[in-house]
């Protein structure tokens, strides 16, 4: 019937049925086959070299739930050379994944697994998401990768190496998402740069004494960054005392866009606010938005109020939520 796109989800499969064996014989061969998108969810994909006519035409694979050693994965790199994602998500990889050259097309990857090494020469890459606490990331040929999420790395006593490695391994890095749990720790001057970084999306999860000013570190090392999104967590408050410091006057020339999420009535955060205020001077709008429910509107005006008198000559737009 010349469908392109199809999904089979056999998540609602009684447990006592095992896991269901999809037959890929039944897919179209090569010459035959219009299928450009196959999604499959909670069963078992047997994959053997004799399949390769029917997994040739797919663009896009997205495998949720479905179980893959390095033999499956290397079937999907031989058999698959048009793909242009793919998408693996509680596949339960093995321990070291590697993926490199012959997906040639692949414009991005996403992987959703835990304590696993993934070893990528991809030279068309472009985006790649991992959701989960990878061993090690390691990126070989991969000129084109300008988006990295690493979407639940929970980054602690370890900042340095993880951001020494992503910024040796892709200089041409424009975007980067990360979670750090406490605070960012100092990174040696001789660390390497995000010299082509656009844009950061940083959660933190702050401890007891953490200083949300450490955040500053990765700003001094992305000197091109124009968006900083940061979302604070609640695991613990942070440093809280309203003691004013005094802290690097390094000066941001490009940051355009400033968010920050979670915004509690502790001097930690708004420290951090004033430090973006201060020393941002191409600074057009900085949203900050409040998370205490209990105290919302009160908080709101007394960050408002104290905000737009440290902003000083500054001609960015402020917006409290």
């Amino acid at each position: 019937m010349q469908v392109e796109k199809i999904a089979f989800d056999f998540s609602c499969s009684p447990k006592s049925c095992g896991s269901y064996n999809f037959p890929c014989h039944i897919l179209p061969a090569d010459k035959a086959s219009h299928l450009k998108h196959l999604c499959l969810v909670s069963c078992t994909l047997r994959l053997s070299p004799k399949f390769t006519s029917q997994l040739n035409p797919l663009r896009t694979l997205d495998l949720d739930g479905v179980p893959l050693d390095q033999s499956g994965l290397d079937i999907i790199t031989s058999a698959c050379p048009k793909l242009t994602l793919l998408r693996m998500i509680g596949c339960g990889l093995p321990k070291i994944v590697c993926i490199h050259g012959q997906l040639l097309c692949l414009k991005t990857l996403i992987i959703h697994d835990s304590l696993i090494s993934v070893e990528l020469k991809s030279i068309n890459l472009e985006i790649f998401e991992f959701f989960g606490h990878p061993r090690k990331l390691t990126f070989v040929d991969v000129p084109h990768l300008k988006k990295a999420l690493v979407r639940s790395l929970f980054i602690y006593r370890r900042t340095s190496p993880i951001c020494n490695a992503l910024a040796k391994d892709l200089p041409q890095l424009q975007f980067l998402s990360l979670i750090v749990k406490d605070e960012v720790l100092p990174l040696p001057a001789t660390s390497p740069k995000f010299i082509s970084l656009k844009q950061l999306d940083l959660s933190i999860w702050p401890f007891i004494d953490s200083d949300l000013l450490t955040v500053i570190y990765l700003l001094n090392a992305s000197p091109l960054l124009e968006i900083l999104q940061l979302k604070i967590g609640h695991q613990g408050e942070g440093r809280s005392n309203g003691e004013r410091r005094e802290y690097s006057r390094h000066t941001h020339s490009h940051l355009k866009e400033v968010k920050m999420e979670g915004f509690r009535d502790k001097w930690n955060a708004m420290e951090l606010a004033i430090y973006l205020l201060k020393n941002t001077i191409a600074l057009e709008r900085m949203v900050v938005v409040v998370s205490d429910s209990t105290m919302q509107m009160d908080l709101r005006q007394r960050v408002d109020n104290l905000l737009q008198k440290e902003k000083g000559n500054s001609t960015a737009e402020l917006i409290i939520l």
